[in-house]
């Protein structure tokens, strides 16, 4: 498999964030790829841009651990440092560069509870120009099919769907920008399954052009029954390189 992810510059790795072998399984692509010879950064969707300064100081071995494991707290709040540690030490031990890709938690945060249009100028300055995520019913099926909506119908529903819209047009934009800027650079983005998989996700909104392979880890309701060629180049079960 990692000769196949060496073929192109961006490569998606989904997993579900407590689960310990998906941050496994994203640790030994990291390894395999830096092993073929390419230079690597690493997106997160764990952080956002506000946190880049810390990152490149991470990156370049310029902040103790414990310093840097506040930095991630308060990005990642609900998953403990341990999960990431050991992608997080990779990156630092091999200067790789980690790229804050995710959308600023309190924009996201206000179209979750009000919908996109309810963002007042402020908002929309923190976010890269022209994005626009107001979902269409199209969406909203293809959310259902990836991420838990824990009982939301109707308007909370669909504000729920343009959180998550947001947050993928964010992080497409974000990816981009980076593989525009680094032309030699091969960008391995870490997300959770729902925006990493090929319908709905990252991915969909992706300018033309732009090849890409997914790996996604079975992570419910993402599985061998629902998941297509549509979702992910590889679904791993066991054994993945």
């Amino acid at each position: 498999m990692i000769e196949e992810l060496s073929g192109t510059r961006l490569v998606f790795l989904g997993e579900r964030h407590d689960a310990t072998a998906h941050h496994e399984l994203q640790l030994e692509v990291l390894k395999g790829l830096k092993a073929q010879g390419k230079q690597l950064a690493i997106a997160m969707e764990m952080f956002e841009e506000t946190t880049q300064p810390a990152l490149d100081a991470w990156s370049a071995g310029k902040v103790p651990e414990d310093a840097f494991r506040k930095v991630y707290e308060w990005s990642w709040r609900f998953i403990p440092w341990e999960m990431y540690r050991d992608l997080l030490l990779f990156a630092r031990d091999n200067h790789v560069p980690v790229v804050a890709i995710n959308a600023p938690r309190d924009v996201v945060q206000a179209v979750g509870k009000n919908g996109f249009t309810s963002l007042t100028d402020a908002e929309l300055a923190k976010l890269p120009t022209g994005i626009d995520a107001k979902a269409s019913d199209e969406y909203l099926l293809s959310m259902r099919s990836s991420i838990p909506s824990h009982g939301k119908k109707g308007e909370a529903l669909r504000n729920l769907a343009e959180a998550q819209l947001l947050r993928n047009k964010v992080m497409a934009r974000k990816v981009e920008d980076y593989l525009q800027l680094h032309p030699g650079t091969t960008v391995v983005v870490i997300a959770g399954g729902g925006h990493a998989r090929g319908t709905g996700g990252i991915a969909a909104e992706l300018g033309n052009g732009i090849s890409y392979k997914i790996v996604l880890p079975p992570i419910p309701p993402l599985g061998e029954k629902t998941v297509t060629g549509a979702d992910a180049d590889y679904l791993l079960v066991e054994s993945p390189l």
